[in-house]
């Protein structure tokens, strides 16, 4: 896998060195705050996030003023199952947003071959999309401070060196570095807050279960009442701890001489609401509610989850994938990256019927479309859109009506 996507990165030239871009002449930024991602609550908010976005589905289209066309390019077809021979498009998206939201970044390559066209120019055929996973990265521009570049250290040992314009890049939590997300000013992952709240919560689990095993090994105390040497001592000790074991309700029957003192352990009580702060701070973080997380969330819950999470997702992978994989010319004639999220799933079916009726009076969905909010087979015959007589095309509006003034007219003049 790494000699491949080494081999990837062979055309483009090797350097040494990047001209520094930080006050300490060295362009480095690290990626930190791995001691985090050893927490199940934060993985379990990550993976919650990035198992719904993988259900975007990512297309190519032409966005004109008043129409949006979907394309059958490279660009779609590899979207439509498998970006990477390794991956489908579920895998590769989940897998961003992993990187996005652990590294604070995520870098993306797209591979291409030089195709060349019909009139002799030469354009790019996109055959792949890799996300890219480096131990750390450097950013800084070639000896002609003309290119940007970024330098990948990989975690096998070696490095390369790739042109910025040819990385799709995302990123998570700005600070007041103008490059790198993280949430510091400085490029890296802000985490030491939410570390003390890992901490925290770590240190409470992990007390419960030994108090609780404390309250289970002393029972009491028992005191022999004769004086007997240590191995008599020792030997009665034992036999009472067998009359205990072998005693099924809880009844001791003994005629050792001596006195058994129950001692009460209570163990160890958390309030929930300790709990609860704890794991609200580490939930913000990631912009998920208690609801989400356990799966037990309404249709407004969700809403509210799809604008802090996905909607954030959406935005920032379009951008940076129409102004990496299109060039200037055909983004002025609007070829873009978009991405969609089906919403209806989260509906009540209450509210699948409002949305239901909406579009069949407007003629915007199909019998199969409608069929498929409610989980049904589509028809054969369902292809088709269906429009209620009682509305009319913005078109024909304006002649629609002066024609129904003209018969008025007409009736009162009769």
């Amino acid at each position: 896998m790494f000699d491949y996507i080494k081999n990837l990165f062979s055309k483009h030239k090797q350097e040494q060195s990047l001209v520094a871009i930080l006050d300490d002449s060295r362009a480095l930024f690290s990626y930190g705050g791995q001691n985090i991602y050893m927490s199940d609550f934060v993985n379990n908010c990550i993976d919650k996030i990035a198992t719904e976005i993988g259900k975007l589905s990512v297309i190519s289209v032409v966005e004109g003023s008043e129409s949006v066309k979907r394309q059958n390019d490279e660009i779609s077809r590899l979207f439509r199952y498998k970006p990477n021979p390794l991956q489908t498009t579920k895998d590769f998206l989940a897998c961003c947003e992993w990187l996005r939201r652990k590294d604070c970044n995520c870098f993306i390559y797209p591979e291409y071959e030089w195709e060349k066209a019909s009139d002799g120019s030469y354009f790019k055929y996109y055959t792949a999309f890799w996300p890219l996973n480096p131990e750390q990265i450097e950013f800084g521009v070639d000896d002609s401070n003309n290119i940007w570049e970024v330098k990948f250290y990989w975690r096998y040992g070696g490095y390369d060196i790739v042109p910025y314009r040819d990385l799709v890049h995302l990123r998570w939590r700005r600070g007041k570095n103008t490059i790198i997300g993280g949430g510091s000013d400085n490029g890296m992952p802000d985490t030491r807050e939410l570390s003390q709240s890992i901490s925290a919560l770590s240190n409470i689990l992990e007390t419960v279960p030994k108090s609780l095993e404390a309250t289970l090994k002393i029972n009491g105390i028992y005191n022999a009442k004769t004086v007997v040497d240590k191995d008599r001592l020792e030997k009665i000790r034992t036999d009472f701890e067998n009359h205990i074991a072998s005693s099924k309700m809880g009844i001791v029957a003994t005629d050792l001489p001596g006195e058994f003192t129950p001692v009460a352990m209570t163990p160890t009580h958390i309030d929930d609401t300790v709990m609860q702060f704890l794991k609200n701070i580490i939930r913000e973080r990631y912009g998920i509610s208690e609801a989400m997380l356990s799966g037990d969330y309404t249709a407004e819950q969700h809403g509210a989850f799809y604008q802090s999470c996905i909607e954030d997702f959406q935005t920032e992978f379009e951008q940076a994938m129409s102004s990496c994989l299109f060039t200037q010319r055909e983004q002025d004639v609007g070829h873009r990256i978009k991405t969609y999220y089906s919403k209806t799933a989260f509906m009540t079916n209450q509210q699948k019927i409002e949305l239901a009726t909406l579009g069949t009076n407007a003629g915007l969905f199909t019998v199969n479309q409608i069929l498929e909010m409610f989980g049904y087979e589509p028809q054969p015959d369902g292809d088709r859109k269906l429009q209620s007589l009682n509305y009319v095309s913005t078109d024909i509006a304006d002649q629609y009506q002066l024609k129904l003034n003209d018969e008025q007219k007409g009736t009162q003049n009769e």
